[in-house]
């Protein structure tokens, strides 16, 4: 429940900063290439379509375990990891670190 008592059933998953990323958008167009929905890469992947969609909306983090699935299973393995998914930056306090 909220504070001002009703039910929050619009929240929203967002990662820590220091999480890996899908690249959505690369995703969405390799299986637009090869004539796939979201529901059969998820598939290929060994998800849900629901995970996968928030994979693809940058909502969830990739775990260890998904990102090796997407470097091994076609049509993901077509990709390299630079355009699978984003790094995590790095942190602000070892760039201030460096600086001083």
């Amino acid at each position: 429940m909220c504070n001002n008592g009703n039910m929050n059933t619009t929240s929203r998953l967002v990662p820590p900063p220091s999480s890996y990323l899908l690249r959505g958008n690369r995703v969405r167009a390799l299986l637009g290439r090869r004539n796939m929905t979201i529901t059969e890469g998820a598939e290929k992947l060994g998800v849900s379509r629901s995970y996968f969609s928030q994979l693809l909306a940058g909502r969830r983090p990739l775990s260890p375990k998904v990102r090796r699935r997407l470097l091994a299973n076609a049509p993901f393995s077509e990709l390299s990891a630079d355009d699978l998914w984003r790094e995590p930056p790095e942190q602000l306090d070892d760039e201030v670190a460096r600086v001083a």
